[in-house]
């Protein structure tokens, strides 16, 4: 990743850790995710959209109920692949896949009394698997050998959760992944951009559920 492009979201995610000092116990929840995604492979004056899902664990976001900044763990995996013709008549095919452990950061709006509109910051770290096929206007097929490389990657988006029971929520989210990352091709330098993604989400609420108790001085029929 460039680190020019790394730098507005490494200050975000300093700016909320320095300011989220919780005074009462956090609110807790996890989530799973999925959803669409793309991201774009460019060479030279070349350059192609592709195709993915995007899958997700969250495996806590903590909340503070005195600041509304929320801290999270998340494990993402997306798996991409396209291909398309230049203007020379070569064809291009690519397969890319991405597994990373994700820190996040972000702010809690609660709305209405049921929804939480959450922007964020986030960023982490894995692995990256991609191999492409060059095949040129004349019929010869070139395919690249396939490689694994580690890839840090940051993620600016937006949740959408909506409090459907005490304990079970549903979810959407807008993710757009700031990552630029190059790999050999065609005897000079690709690249690999992540795009963005939409998932919905299924979220399970860790708070407690308010117990109703039973009120000894009135009977059933509430005289």
């Amino acid at each position: 990743m460039h680190l020019k492009r790394l730098i507005p979201i490494l200050c975000f995610l300093v700016f909320l850790g320095l300011t989220a000092h919780a005074q009462e116990d956090d609110k807790s929840l996890s989530y799973i995710a999925s959803g669409s995604s793309t991201a774009s492979f460019s060479w030279d004056d070349f350059s192609m959209t592709l195709d993915g899902t995007h899958q997700e664990i969250a495996f806590w976001q903590d909340r503070s109920p005195y600041t509304n900044l929320f801290t999270g763990l998340h494990f993402i995996s997306q798996d991409y692949s396209g291909e398309d013709v230049d203007s020379s008549g070569n064809k291009h095919m690519l397969d890319y896949s991405n597994q990373s452990l994700f820190f996040s950061l972000g702010y809690d709006m609660y709305l209405a009394n049921f929804a939480h509109l959450q922007p964020f910051g986030a960023y982490g770290a894995g692995t990256s698997t991609h191999q492409a096929t060059h095949t040129a206007s004349d019929g010869t097929v070139t395919p690249y050998e396939e490689k694994s490389e580690t890839a840090d990657m940051g993620i600016v988006g937006v949740n959408l959760i909506l409090e459907l029971t005490g304990k079970l929520w549903l979810g959407y989210a807008f993710n757009y992944f700031i990552e630029n990352q190059v790999v050999k091709y065609h005897y000079t330098d690709a690249t690999i951009s992540p795009g963005t993604s939409q998932t919905l989400m299924l979220v399970w609420s860790w708070e407690r559920s308010p117990v109703k108790t039973i009120d000894p001085r009135k009977n059933f029929l509430g005289f």
